[in-house]
């Protein structure tokens, strides 16, 4: 009886002992939770252009080919997590046909804005794997394994994507206005000693174009447990600079170039938020001249303007005086035979070549002898040109930019001519049309007559895949004979603001019967005016469609504050067909009254 007592006793004081022991220890363990990151950094890498880069993209472009594979990469901030106990990345996107998308792991030595086939990471090991269709909407693939591992490493996790197929494969990028790449954590880590507790993510990161060459940008404080200290900018991916507000200004810009931003919060104790809400910024146009070397030092003979574009290297400025130039295709230099004016040099960012007239007043004329003949009023294949204050006319086709990146088209006209007036074609890239003026084309074959063209027919032989060009404030008069606009399946990212269109010239042939004909994906459409002028030719003002299976096509376009008059056209401002995907519309004004969308615009 007494031993039975006495273990009681034992027994209730260990229990005491032990809900003291509860009630005094804290509970370091930290509740389970969820977040989902946006990349960091996201680009796409193409063999057969090996030295450019694509990190502006809105698009992710992958394929496995023998001469021109493409490999995209992604990369994330782990910083503040721990203890992940799940982690899966979401892609949104689709494939030309099915085929397998595999995440590689790779290095974090690369940043969105430099990286190129080039300089690359090399792949690691295969983290995980998904099947992909035709079908738009988001793949996931379950990556748990490597980003538990890189999460007690550097904070930073690569990704490096490769599909086995041969199947052109598109995903939207962060630079995309939606379904972004997403990586979904789940973790349960446990807390330690000092502050390890990161402010929250700035949030409403705001821009605006100040200038050519300055963007103001805003968010919203972060809180944190001790207080935020400073804010990291990110330009492109790439850390620009730290402030202690919530606002500032980003100097020594290019003129009418897309900037991406975030911003990450810094605390004393150097723990950093997870980054903000991304956003693009597009600087304002320069309306100045470029820089000049004055009428008495201009070039005044076609020889002389050959030779200088044949010859040009970065930097050049090839100032061109008043007066009639006829060019001669077997003097040019191009391989092809079909420049009047011709060059595969390449400028830089900092030294584009410039081929400008010295008097903008009274443009130089480049000419040809004929329409029908296959001559190309310029013709270029290099980087980073500006062509500027110049007039081209009396050619089979225009200003043809083939495999060419980076350049600028301003305040130039582009008239009588054979085919279409200006197109970028071949693979060509992050390209911009502005402040110009284009009518009469088609006067050899009135069905290929396009004002601008972008990308090429699924049936050609050139490269599809065409990313980030820009059309703005240009004028599309009258006498263009097909669509003023024709973006072709493979184009992504185009962007068409501010322009004009007066339809007076199409004529229906080859199914032109709307200002713009969209087969692209990721296309925005904003700001324009169209006027039909009583052309019953012209059925819509902006039509989606879908071409062939090789590429994706027609999807995810969208429409916002045009304002088109079609007259009594049962027409809509906005078509798409019930196979295009995606298409959104809103703020569109048809003057006169009318249908505005189709069934299948949202």
């Amino acid at each position: 009886m007494f031993k039975l007592i006495n273990q009681n006793i034992v027994k209730l004081v260990i229990m005491s002992l032990m809900i003291s022991l509860i009630m005094i220890t804290p509970n370091t363990a930290k509740a389970a939770t969820t977040v989902v990151l946006s990349p960091a950094d996201d680009s796409y890498v193409q063999q057969s252009n090996a030295a450019s880069n694509y990190g502006a993209s809105t698009s992710l472009i992958i394929k496995n080919d023998p001469s021109s594979s493409r490999h995209a990469y992604i990369k994330f901030n782990l910083s503040g997590i721990s203890g992940v106990t799940s982690a899966k990345l979401r892609l949104y996107g689709s494939a030309s046909f099915n085929t397998t998308l595999t995440a590689y792991e790779t290095s974090d030595s690369w940043t969105q804005s430099s990286i190129t086939w080039n300089n690359k990471p090399s792949l690691g090991s295969p983290s995980a794997h998904v099947s992909m269709t035709n079908t738009s909407t988001y793949y996931e693939i379950d990556v748990t394994s490597y980003v538990s591992m890189e999460a007690v490493g550097d904070m930073n996790v690569s990704f490096a994507l490769q599909e086995s197929d041969g199947k052109y494969t598109t995903l939207s990028s962060n630079e995309n206005s939606s379904n972004k790449p997403q990586l979904i954590i789940s973790s349960s880590g446990v807390g330690s000693e000092g502050d390890k507790q990161a402010p929250t993510i700035p949030t409403n990161l705001n821009g605006s174009a100040a200038s050519s060459s300055l963007i103001d940008l805003s968010w919203n404080p972060s809180l944190d447990n001790v207080g935020v200290t400073n804010y990291d900018v990110y330009r492109n991916g790439v850390f620009v600079k730290s402030v202690p507000g919530t606002s500032t200004t980003d100097i020594g810009l290019t003129a009418t170039t897309a900037y991406s931003y975030y911003v990450k919060a810094r605390d004393a104790a150097g723990n950093v938020s997870l980054q903000s809400n991304s956003i693009m910024v597009t600087t304002k146009a320069s309306n100045t001249p470029p820089p000049q070397t004055g009428c008495t030092q201009a070039l005044n003979t076609t020889t002389a303007i050959q030779n200088a574009m044949k010859n040009a290297i970065p930097g050049s400025i090839i100032s061109v005086a008043p007066g009639t130039y006829t060019g001669v295709q077997t003097t040019s230099g191009d391989p092809g035979g079909q420049g009047l004016f011709y060059s595969n040099q390449n400028g830089t960012l900092s030294s584009p070549i410039i081929l400008t007239s010295c008097d903008p007043a009274n443009p130089a004329i480049l000419k040809g002898n004929n329409v029908n003949d296959g001559s190309y009023g310029i013709h270029l294949t290099g980087d980073y040109w500006q062509i500027r204050y110049v007039e081209v006319t009396n050619a089979q086709k225009g200003i043809m930019i083939d495999n060419g990146n980076n350049n600028l088209i301003d305040n130039v006209k582009v008239h009588n001519i054979g085919d279409e007036g200006i197109h970028f074609r071949d693979g060509s890239s992050y390209n911009t049309l502005q402040y110009s003026t284009i009518y009469d084309t088609g006067k050899y074959q009135a069905g290929y007559g396009e004002g601008a063209y972008v990308g090429s027919d699924s049936s050609s032989n050139y490269e599809h895949v065409v990313n980030g060009n820009m059309i703005s404030h240009t004028l599309f008069d009258g006498g263009i004979t097909a669509e003023h606009i024709d973006i072709k399946e493979g184009a992504s990212g185009t962007i068409v603001e501010y322009c004009t269109f007066n339809g007076t010239g199409i004529n229906g042939e080859n199914s032109a019967d709307s200002f713009i004909d969209v087969k692209g994906v990721n296309t925005i459409i904003r700001y324009n005016q169209g006027y039909r002028n009583g052309n019953e030719k012209i059925v819509d003002a902006f039509q989606v469609r879908t071409h062939g299976t090789a590429y994706v096509t027609g999807t995810n376009n969208s429409f916002d504050h045009n304002t088109v008059n079609l007259d009594n056209s049962a027409g809509y401002v906005v078509f798409s067909t019930s196979a295009a995907t995606g298409t959104t519309a809103q703020n569109d004004v048809r003057t006169g009254g009318g249908r505005l969308y189709s069934s299948n615009v949202n």
